[in-house]
């Protein structure tokens, strides 16, 4: 969030990605830690792919086609199969998600974020899922990226940090004595 690089703001996907980067800051600055298990297991399935491709070359630049080519074959198909599994995974499981954290205090707190905006929008939607001591609730909000970018591109993290604390309802509670902003911010609830 110091960052003070400037975003296009004719390009609704820069200002999207821009304000995701910004997300895990502001969490962690509230106690959560960020779950990698989703990017991990992304990496796994794509390294897979990647080892076995990388293995086929290997004999197949060692010994002849011919006496590779069962193997070849089994490659192949593993390759396409886990390549099949990860576009899968990417779009069915991760599905936006740009953020996954918890929190351990009195209650423990999940927190999972997807964002989504549509092409030529100049509005960011965020679903939010927590789970706060077994209780799971879901709720999606809107807000206008010029809400938290001024009129040059840059971002300004304040105003983003305020419609986070109106829209998280776990974190709204703690969020105006730990980083001592008031709740100014107005989203829309569906």
């Amino acid at each position: 969030m110091g960052d003070r690089s400037k975003v296009n703001l004719n390009a609704s996907s820069e200002l999207k990605n821009s304000t995701d980067d910004a997300i895990p800051t502001f969490m962690k600055s509230l106690g959560y830690k960020q779950s990698n298990i989703l990017t991990d297991i992304r990496l796994a399935i794509g390294f897979s792919a990647c080892s076995i491709a990388a293995i086929t070359f290997y004999y197949d630049y060692i010994y002849d086609f011919h006496r590779t080519e069962q193997y070849t074959l089994y490659a192949v198909i593993a390759y396409m199969a886990l390549n099949t599994l990860l576009t899968w995974w990417m779009w069915r499981v991760e599905g936006g998600t740009v953020y996954v954290g918890e929190c351990n205090g009195i209650k423990c707190t999940q927190i999972v974020l997807g964002s989504h905006t549509e092409k030529y929008s100049v509005q960011y939607e965020l679903k939010i899922n927590t789970t706060i001591a077994g209780k799971f609730v879901t709720s999606e909000v809107k807000s206008l990226f010029s809400s938290w970018y001024n009129q040059q591109g840059f971002f300004h993290p304040k105003p983003f940090i305020a419609f986070l604390q109106n829209s998280i309802s776990a974190i709204s509670r703690m969020a105006p004595q730990t980083t001592g902003l008031k709740k100014t911010a107005t989203a829309k609830k569906n």
